[in-house]
């Protein structure tokens, strides 16, 4: 009683405890969520206003530069000055080429392009005079082999062993000294816009004439510099649609590109914002300014990045484009690129076309997929946070929001992994648990002293009145002691007795009921009715059906030799039920002259189809020779179909074991069709059978079935 007592108390602090704990930790864990979910939206807007911000700056730069009377007045002058260049100035095209192409290779040439091929020459080097002279004087420069000394472009070796090779930094160059229009003019805009590209941390930085979209001036001197971009070798690139898109309609003002891959720039992701430039109300031509998509990346992975816990990993903030692809590097993959990928290739994300994609870019910007449910959500304008899959096949929290610029279809993608997101939640539940569990185990030591205290006059009592041990001899009642407590040991003693002689004649019965279902029934059904189990209807996938129309039957009964007849019924029924049990077949029924067998549907055969033809074959020639012994003439006609079929107990208070379904009516209708002592299967039992089983194809309707001629099957044949 005192330990009971103990346990009530408990048992009711633990309840109120638990509850208490229980609410605590929902409270606190949904506390804990939307602060993870504020701060996961808060960094990714964050790094949308971050990029947005970016955007607008080289924008306005673009803008401000092409708003500037230098702009219009500089335009023009480049554009005159290479319209001079290209018809007085003599050059061996077929010699620079070759200069070029020498001094290109391994900036421009060798790499591999994003494709994966390689960039061919005339891709890259220009054909007119005035992009070849251009090239040849800014990009290239001549050193005395002999001494190391630069030596002017062009001019006579005199003897010496001259190298020309690419400048390590072509816009660094103010003015070449070849007393040009154009290099005069360069030597007085160039400095300043040098330094544009350098504040800004631009690619490159172009003028470009209207009327033949020619690149009149750039300040990187890349392979570009002179060559137009409707003609030349970089028509159709990302900064000749761009500058196409202002030239067609000066008066809508700035375009800005989407990120793609240059040919002038390997090895980068490069944007193009291109501006018009009017010199009052001339359209006199455009600036370009090209910049590095790398920057965004660098800008929403800087440093370690930030992190929810001290011992997670950090958020991960990236870009997806408009068409589905990433704009800035994952740092997952910035982390260890080979494990990103195949965490990608693996989830079905990126197929090995796109994998080698990246490996030979080194970036998944423009080729690695966002996953589908991120992307479609940023369509959808859904910005809460979710659970959704990662690009290396986990799970992570993320939210996504369109990028806050009209420029560009961007949009920014903030996700966390579970466990780093989970990590301050899981610290709280185990502090809120611990808690409880220490303040269970001092209530419980409490509670048992207090209930030791209130019972021990009660434990004093019980125990005089006398203990009993299971391991003593049976209760004996003094002979002092009143009758009623021996009458009370002796009913004991009776009941004891009568229950064990009852639970032997149940088990006896039990016995002798599950022999007679075993008589009549499957084995294996027998033990689960002899259980209780009276409701079981099973679906089973595949078995096989065979049903036996003994022809000669139907006219043996009708001939009123009842005495006769029912013997020999017996001894086929007996023969029938000895071969299926022989080959693991059930009896399921028998329908007047039909035998219903079937395999493979209590017991799990595999080969439950070859185990019903060769039963079929043995049982046809026993029909036969009971038939030929009792001097009558009797055949089988034999149906067999495989393929699911529905087990169980039916008829409600007179419960019958049965197996129905498509497969027994299918094989009941072969049978009825069958000729005597054809065996006619399936095409879904055929296919089971082994090549030695001899077949005929026929057609039934639209259905094909096979009619087996031989057999060499038989109880050491088949398979067990």
């Amino acid at each position: 009683m005192a330990t009971r007592l103990a346990a009530a108390i408990v048992l009711v602090s633990l309840a109120s405890l638990a509850i208490a704990t229980i609410v605590g930790i929902r409270s606190g864990s949904q506390l804990g969520r939307n602060i993870y979910r504020a701060q996961l939206t808060q960094l990714g807007g964050a790094g949308s206003y971050d990029v947005a911000a970016q955007l607008n700056a080289i924008r306005s730069a673009t803008e401000a530069r092409a708003l500037s009377p230098a702009a219009a007045d500089a335009i023009p002058r480049f554009s005159r000055a290479l319209d001079q260049i290209d018809r007085t100035i003599q050059i061996n095209t077929n010699a620079v080429v070759a200069e070029l192409t020498t001094a290109y290779t391994d900036r421009y040439l060798a790499p591999d392009g994003p494709s994966g091929t390689r960039v061919p020459v005339g891709e890259l080097v220009p054909t007119g005079v005035g992009a070849l002279y251009l090239q040849q004087q800014y990009a290239l420069e001549a050193v005395d082999a002999d001494t190391g000394d630069l030596v002017p472009i062009g001019s006579a070796s005199d003897g010496r062993t001259v190298e020309v090779r690419l400048a390590a930094d072509p816009g660094l160059l103010d003015d070449a000294g070849d007393g040009t229009d154009w290099s005069a003019t360069h030597a007085l805009y160039h400095p300043g816009y040098r330094r544009t590209v350098d504040e800004l941390g631009l690619v490159d930085l172009y003028f470009i004439e209207p009327d033949q979209s020619r690149i009149v001036y750039s300040v990187e001197k890349r392979p570009d510099l002179g060559t137009s971009l409707v003609t030349g070798p970089f028509g159709g690139s990302v900064l000749a649609k761009t500058v196409g898109q202002v030239i067609d309609d000066p008066a809508a003002g700035t375009v800005m590109s989407d990120l793609s891959f240059y040919t002038a720039a390997p090895g980068r992701t490069v944007g193009v914002v291109a501006s018009p430039v009017f010199d009052g109300d001339r359209f006199v031509g455009v600036v370009a300014a090209m910049f590095d998509g790398a920057q965004f990346t660098d800008m929403l992975t800087v440093g370690d990045g930030v992190v929810l816990d001290a011992s997670s990993e950090p958020v991960d903030v990236y870009l997806i484009g408009s068409d589905g692809t990433l704009r800035s590097n994952p740092r997952p993959f910035l982390a260890d690129p080979q494990a990103f990928l195949d965490g990608s290739e693996s989830s079905g994300l990126i197929t090995p076309t796109q994998r080698a994609t990246i490996e030979t870019t080194g970036t998944a910007v423009l080729t690695q997929p966002a996953v589908g449910a991120t992307f479609i959500a940023a369509e959808d304008g859904d910005t809460d946070v979710a659970e959704r899959g990662s690009m290396t096949g986990g799970q992570v929290y993320s939210t996504v929001t369109a990028l806050p610029f009209d420029g560009v279809d961007w949009y920014v993608a903030s996700e966390v992994g579970p466990q780093a997101a989970e990590a301050s939640l899981g610290s709280f539940r185990d502090i809120l648990v611990v808690g409880a569990s220490v303040f269970v185990i001092i209530i419980a030591f409490l509670a048992v002293a207090w209930a030791n205290r209130i019972m021990q006059p009660v434990r004093t009592i019980s125990e005089r009145l006398g203990s009993i041990d299971k391991d003593q001899e049976p209760l004996e009642i003094p002979d002092q002691s009143p009758v009623e407590m021996h009458h009370l040991a002796a009913s004991f003693a009776s009941m004891v007795a009568t229950l064990d002689e009852q639970q032997v004649g149940l088990a006896l019965a039990r016995e002798e009921r599950l022999g007679l279902l075993r008589q009549m029934l499957p084995a294996a059904v027998a033990d689960r009715l002899a259980n209780g189990e009276v409701d079981g209807i099973e679906q089973v996938p595949q078995a096989s059906v065979v049903v036996l129309v003994v022809r000669g039957l139907g006219e043996l009964v009708r001939a009123a030799r009842a005495e006769t007849d029912r013997d020999l019924i017996d001894r086929l029924h007996s023969e029938l039920d000895g071969l299926a049990e022989q080959y693991g077949l059930d009896r399921i029924k028998v329908v007047g002259d039909a035998y219903f067998g079937a395999c493979g549907h209590d017991r799990p055969f595999i080969d439950h189809a070859p185990r019903v033809v060769t039963f079929a074959t043995d049982a046809r020639n026993a029909v036969r020779s009971i038939g030929s012994g009792a001097g009558v003439h009797l055949d089988v006609a034999v149906g067999i179909d495989t393929g699911p079929v529905t087990v169980g107990m039916t008829g409600g208070s007179r419960l019958v074991y049965d197996v129905w379904g498509e497969t027994v009516n299918a094989a009941h209708a072969l049978a009825r069709r069958a000729g005597a002592g054809a065996i006619v299967v399936s095409d879904e039992t055929h296919s089971m059978l082994p090549d030695e089983v001899s077949s005929d194809p026929s057609q039934i309707g639209d259905a094909t079935v096979w009619t087996v001629s031989d057999s060499t099957l038989g109880s050491s044949g088949r398979t067990t």
